[in-house]
């Protein structure tokens, strides 16, 4: 269940995001891989994981390929 507490500050957001889209760890976008390491973390939003997938070197975020892909 996500509380509007959850929902108010930016970096808590993220933390149900992440929870709730990687709730069996994080997966590739593009190759549906496991294999996965951090990147460190946005320029602008530091509570935002970017990630890397060693099997197709994809480059993605906590976003990538939801529909809050490229909003702020």
């Amino acid at each position: 269940m996500v509380t509007i507490e959850q929902l108010i500050d930016d970096a808590k957001w993220y933390d149900v995001v992440r929870k709730l889209r990687w709730s069996e760890g994080v997966r590739c976008p593009e190759c549906n891989s496991s294999d996965i390491k951090k990147r460190g973390r946005h320029d602008r939003y530091n509570y935002r994981q970017r990630y890397e997938c060693k099997i197709c070197g994809q480059q993605f975020d906590d976003l990538s390929g939801t529909i809050f892909q490229g909003h702020h």
